[in-house]
C-alpha cells in the first residue's frame, strides 16, 4: 500500500512540474490593435499630496483630479499606425491648501482636441493640437495625457518572467518655459488575470523619473531639477491589443529655484496614486 501511495505522490508531483513547465512558457506577442471608427473611453483617478518649504514655512497641498479621456480611431495604415483624435469629455480638479478648498475650473479644456499617431508598439508621434488651449488655462501638457495612455510594448515574443526596457520623454511648456520630464520605465510579464471583465497579461512595472527646466512666473526666472521612482501594474488585453487597466504610485523629490532679489531655493515632495480605467470600447 505504501509502495502505491508513494507512486500516486510521484505521478501527481511530475504532473503539477509539467504544468508549472507550460505556464512558465505561456509566450505573448503584445500589440496595440486599432479599429477604424472606434471610441473608447478612459477614467482616470488622480490623489496627489505635495509639501514644499518656503523661507522656513512648511506648506501642504492636496488635489484630486478624475476626468474622461475619449479618443476616435479616424484611419489605421497597414502597418498598424492608427491616426487618433483625444479630447477631454468630463473633469474635476479640487485643491486643498491651508484648510482652504477650491474647485478648479478647466471648463477652456473640455473638448479641446489633439491628434497624434500611435504604432503598434504604443509610441507616439506626428502629436498636433487640434485646438489651442492658452498656457494659463491648462493643469497638465495635454501631450503628458496622450503618453499616460500608452505603454512601450516589447516588439517581440515574450514569456512570463521576461522583462523589457521603454522609455518617455516629454516636454511640459508651461510658465513662459519648457520642463523635459523623462521616465525610464521596466516591464515584466507576470501571467494572466480577469480584469474589468477582460483576460489580460499583468505587466507590473517600475520607473525612474527625471524633472529639469526653467520657466518664468510674475518676472522672475524659475529653475526645476527633480527625480522620483514609480511602481505599478498595467492590465492589457492581448486579443483585442488594449490596455484595459493601469494602477501606479510615485513619490518625487524636486528643487525650485528662483533668480534675482528675491533668489531662494524651495524643497518639494511629492506623493501621486493614480488609476486607469476603460469604460467604453
Amino acid at each position: 500500500m505504501k509502495k502505491y501511495i508513494y507512486f500516486l505522490a510521484a505521478v501527481f508531483t511530475v504532473a503539477f512540474l509539467s504544468a508549472s513547465s507550460l505556464f512558465a512558457q505561456e509566450s505573448f506577442n503584445l500589440n496595440y490593435k486599432f479599429t477604424k471608427g472606434k471610441t473608447y473611453l478612459y477614467k482616470n483617478e488622480t490623489t496627489s499630496n505635495m509639501t514644499q518649504e518656503v523661507m522656513g514655512r512648511e506648506m501642504k497641498f492636496d488635489n484630486i483630479s478624475n476626468d474622461v479621456v475619449r479618443f476616435l480611431v479616424n484611419d489605421v495604415a497597414s502597418n498598424g499606425d492608427a491616426d487618433l483624435t483625444f479630447s477631454l469629455d468630463s473633469a474635476v480638479v479640487k485643491t486643498s491648501m491651508m484648510g482652504r478648498d477650491t474647485t478648479l475650473d478647466v471648463s477652456a479644456l473640455l473638448g479641446k482636441r489633439v491628434k497624434a499617431t500611435i504604432t503598434p508598439l504604443g509610441e507616439v508621434k506626428n502629436f498636433e493640437e487640434v485646438d489651442s488651449v492658452s498656457v494659463q488655462n491648462r493643469f497638465v501638457s495635454i501631450s503628458q495625457v496622450v503618453n499616460s495612455f500608452f505603454a512601450r510594448l516589447a516588439g517581440k515574443e515574450i514569456k512570463t518572467g521576461d522583462s523589457w526596457n521603454g522609455t518617455v520623454i516629454d516636454t511640459i511648456k508651461n510658465f513662459g518655459g519648457a520642463i523635459i520630464d523623462t521616465t525610464d520605465y521596466v516591464y515584466t510579464i507576470a501571467g494572466k488575470e480577469n480584469k474589468l471583465g477582460h483576460s489580460c497579461v499583468k505587466i507590473p512595472f517600475t520607473s525612474n523619473l527625471k524633472l529639469s527646466g526653467n520657466g518664468n512666473m510674475q518676472g522672475m526666472e524659475l529653475y526645476i531639477n527633480g527625480t522620483g521612482k514609480a511602481t505599478g501594474t498595467i492590465y492589457f488585453d492581448a486579443e483585442d491589443g488594449l490596455l484595459v487597466y493601469q494602477e501606479s504610485n510615485m513619490d518625487n523629490n524636486m528643487t525650485m529655484a528662483t533668480s534675482g532679489a528675491q533668489s531662494m531655493v524651495i524643497p518639494i515632495t511629492q506623493s501621486v496614486i493614480a488609476t486607469q480605467s476603460l469604460i467604453q470600447q
